[in-house]
């Protein structure tokens, strides 16, 4: 890419900055165009659900660069601008506003949307879902004079802000459809053990039931789910997931599961590339897509430098994710959607274990980490390294984990 060149980049999240100053980082010093439809100045969400909403965090603390920092990069940040459309051939893109980009290279990175629920009652105030600043700002101001709150959903997002509630002083009941929370992603003893977490911390899971109605007359009141409960409210946080937000797209944009890139993060059409949540992209030879911090941000950096030497830095990363609740701090890496085994190393009873998923070939494709930060490093390297364990030595914590992995090389 030459100095003359123009990068539009779609999306100014996690994955959108980092690549905006990646380029910069990595010398490019052509015109760098950074879109995106909210009017906030470009801002971290993971506080949104923990420091945030309890007051350890204000809003200059929670943005991802100050504004003097576009500036001095010479990153030309417009906020508030929905684009509405691609044109491959002539290489613009166009705006709600009416305005059109031209661009040598096109960078989405548009992250994920929220999935909704439509219930009776869902129109009354009090009722909340957790995805900008706008909505946590909302929140914030109202969870003050709140004594009891209803979230749904008892993901990762719903079980951080039942712990940041409690944090405040809320009676909260977590209502999730599922008998075993997050069952599908940490198996059957891990999601018991959060169960037990939040119970023991004094919230109320209601399990296997859902939310059908809600009550009250301009304020939320009341919640009634499906198995007839009749729980009393003053708010309501909906937590049931996102998708990959592949609205800005073209029908050459090949879309499954996000937009679909290489190990290089090109899509289907020539100079259009993708980074970070919105996309589905290789992970070991198959097609993944996560939803996590880590990943955007290196997703992002990875694709910037591609976008100035095209396939020059194929991405090889171990998805990685992390979250506090209650005090305890988790930490998962990999990527498994089955395993035919389980290793449990140290004591879920103690609250400090770390927990192996490991396919037919005993070979570790995940990992789950409570309060055991120094397992971390030797859990990544064994998913990277991929080659067989033995399952014994992996639960023996007489034997340190660097000695385990040192018997794999």
């Amino acid at each position: 890419m030459s100095d003359a060149d123009t990068t539009v980049i779609v999306g100014a999240g996690i994955a959108g900055v980092h690549a905006a100053e990646s380029l910069r980082k990595e010398g490019y010093q052509g015109r760098i165009v950074l879109l995106d439809s909210d009017s906030q100045m470009p801002y971290d969400r993971p506080p949104l659900s923990k420091e945030w909403i309890t007051g350890e965090m204000d809003e200059a603390n929670i943005l991802l660069r100050d504004p003097e920092t576009y500036e001095r990069l010479d990153i030309d940040l417009k906020l508030g601008v929905e684009v509405t459309a691609i044109d491959p051939v002539r290489k613009t893109i166009d705006t709600k506003d009416g305005s059109s980009y031209a661009w040598d290279k096109l960078m989405l990175a548009t992250g994920s949307k929220l999935r909704t629920l439509s219930i009776e009652g869902d129109d009354l105030q009090g009722i909340f879902y957790l995805r900008q600043m706008a909505d946590a700002i909302a929140m914030k101001q109202h969870m003050q004079h709140v004594k009891e709150a209803v979230i749904i959903g008892a993901g990762f997002i719903g079980a951080e802000l039942a712990s940041s509630l409690k944090q405040l002083g809320i009676d909260v009941t977590i209502v999730e459809r599922s008998a075993y929370p997050m069952e599908n992603v940490v198996g059957r003893q891990v999601s018991e053990y959060f169960l037990d977490l939040h119970r023991s911390n004094g919230v109320n899971v209601i399990t296997n039931d859902s939310v059908t109605q809600f009550n009250g007359d301009a304020m939320v009141e009341e919640a009634v789910t499906a198995g007839g409960r009749r729980i009393p409210c003053q708010a309501v946080i909906i937590g049931v997931g996102v998708t990959p937000n592949t609205e800005v797209s073209h029908p050459q944009i090949h879309i499954d599961g996000g937009y679909t890139v290489n190990e290089y993060g090109e899509t289907s059409v020539p100079d259009i590339y993708a980074a970070g949540d919105c996309t589905s992209w290789p992970y070991n030879g198959i097609p993944v897509h996560v939803e996590h911090w880590d990943h955007a941000v290196n997703h992002a950096k990875t694709v910037a430098k591609n976008l100035l030497q095209p396939q020059s830095a194929p991405y090889t990363y171990t998805p990685y994710f992390w979250s506090d609740q209650h005090g305890s701090r988790f930490q998962y890496f990999g990527h498994a959607k089955e395993w035919a085994q389980t290793v449990l190393r140290g004591s879920i009873e103690a609250n400090a274990f770390t927990y192996f998923y490991l396919d037919e070939q005993h070979i570790v494709k995940a990992a789950f980490i409570c309060n055991q930060p120094k397992n971390a490093l030797p859990a990544r390297r064994m998913i990277q390294q991929q080659k067989a364990v033995d399952p014994e030595a992996l639960a023996d914590e007489s034997m340190a984990l660097k000695k385990v992995q040192r018997m794999l090389v």
